[in-house]
This record gives structure tokens, sequence and C-alpha cells, in this order.
């Protein structure tokens, strides 16, 4: 089963890409966002064609890539060759896309395999296009190599799968700290627009992330508290207001799971190091 849907916000243009292999499962879709000539993201292999078709039209003269996740990386060989422009990323991003990567068997049946995509070029603090100028800021937490794009005259925040919403799970090696010390630094710029791998806002982007860092932050006090109280596994979950979802996590081949939300909030503190 496929989807797509667009969104049209001011000269930003939004494709959504989803894909299921099952027709009873929900497709799992990503958002890559084009303006000016600057392609965001590039979603799944699986929708390779519906992507090459969708974006055909637009002229491509440069690809940000806001990190490796084969949802976000998936079709950068294939449009780096079909509109013949260059792919920029982070230093990390560029290395483990520069080969293909390994993928579990879940990700390779949601969003099919990763195409090697060599000669990346180095994402530079600030580039322009045209008519905007985009400075690219690490924010580190869902992925070591995570980078969003800030455009702030228009109060664009390009976010990758920085923003999302209060997540109630974690995959394997997120670290709710360095979310949380992301966030923060995000809020001491200006943006009002949140162009969001998975769920753009398109207004009150600000106040939005304003509410994750708390949830966050709460999050982190609830689960620590019940920890101290000496509540260990489920127990200590249903405290913070958290359910395992067993189903999930055996999908994933324990890849994401509450589990690991509660260990990194254990275990990944700075004041732990």
């Amino acid at each position: 089963m496929k989807r797509q849907q667009t969104l049209r916000h001011g000269p930003v243009h939004g494709y959504r890409f989803g894909y299921s292999p099952l027709r009873f499962i929900r497709p799992v879709s990503v958002w890559c966002y084009w303006v000016d000539g600057l392609l965001i993201d590039t979603a799944q292999r699986h929708m390779q064609r519906e992507v090459l078709s969708a974006l055909s039209t637009h002229r491509i003269d440069q690809l940000v890539l806001t990190h490796f996740h084969e949802d976000h990386s998936g079709n950068a060989a294939a449009l780096r060759h079909a509109h013949q422009c260059p792919i920029l990323a982070s230093a990390l991003t560029a290395q483990r896309v520069a080969r293909g990567f390994p993928l579990l068997r879940y990700e390779k049946f949601w969003f099919g395999s990763i195409d090697p995509c060599p000669d990346v070029v180095p994402l530079p603090a600030t580039f322009e296009t045209e008519r905007y100028r985009f400075q690219a800021i690490a924010t580190p937490g869902h992925s070591d190599d995570h980078m969003v794009l800030l455009e702030a005259s228009e109060g664009w925040l390009f976010a990758g799968d920085f923003y999302i919403g209060n997540l109630r799970l974690f995959r394997r090696g997120e670290n709710i700290y360095e979310m949380i010390e992301s966030t923060r630094r995000m809020l001491t710029y200006g943006f009002d627009t949140v162009f969001c791998g998975h769920n753009p806002v398109l207004k009150d982007g600000r106040r939005a992330v304003e509410r994750k860092l708390h949830y966050l932050e709460t999050l982190v006090e609830r689960v620590r508290a019940g920890y101290a109280r000496g509540l260990r596994g489920f127990p200590l979950a249903k405290s913070a207001g958290l359910s395992e979802q067993w189903w999930l996590r055996a999908f994933t081949e324990n890849d994401v799971g509450v589990t690991y939300l509660i260990q990194s909030i254990l275990q990944d503190s700075p004041a732990n190091g």
C-alpha cells in the first residue's frame, strides 16, 4: 500500500511518501521538502518511483540530508543521478551513506534497501539558494549525526526528525539528554514554522517545540522519581505514563521500545559520565 500527499506553505513544497507492504497496516510516511532549488531529505527507497516522478518538474540545485536514516537518505543516489545535483551532509552522515549501511529486516521491510552514495559534499555552517540563506545546526539526540536547517529571516526550521512530537518509544541509540540539549539550543533561535520529517507544524511551531521540551524534561523527572522509589521494569514505565508495545518491539527485533527510552534516562545523563 502506498500513500502520497502534498502541502504548500508559501514557496515551500512538501511531499509525503508512505509505504506499507501489508494492506491492513497503515503506511509509514516521511516528508521531504523543496524550496528555491533546494531539496531536503529524499524519503524511502520503496517509494523511489513516486519520489522521482513528484520531483521531476522541480529544479534541484542541491540536496541536503538531515541524517543518515533509511527513510531520509533512501533516494539520495537516484535523485543525484536524475538531477545532476550535489548532495550535502554532515561528515558522519556522508561516511555512512557512502557505501550504504546495514539494515535490520524490519527496516528493509518498511523502507527498502540503501544504494551507496559516495562523494557527498561537506555541509557548510551557512549556505545559500538564489533567494534564501540557511544555517546548518547540529541537533544530536535522535541520531548522533542529526542536523537541522534554519532560514531565520523567514522563520523556517527544516527539522528532519528533530521534532516529530511527544515520543513514547525510542529507537536503539537515541539519547534523551542530547535531545533535550539540542531542543534548548534551538529555542535560542527564531523560528515559527517547523517542517518536520513526520509531523509538520506550519503554525506556532516554536510553541510546539517548547511543549516538546517540557514533555521530555517532565518525563525524565518522572522516571528518575520512580526509580528512586525502587520501581523497575513495567511498574517504572507505568509510573511515567509509558507502556511497552510488545508487538512492535518483536517486529523491530528489539530495535524500538519503551525500554530504550527509560535506559537513556537512567544511563545517558552527563552526570553519569
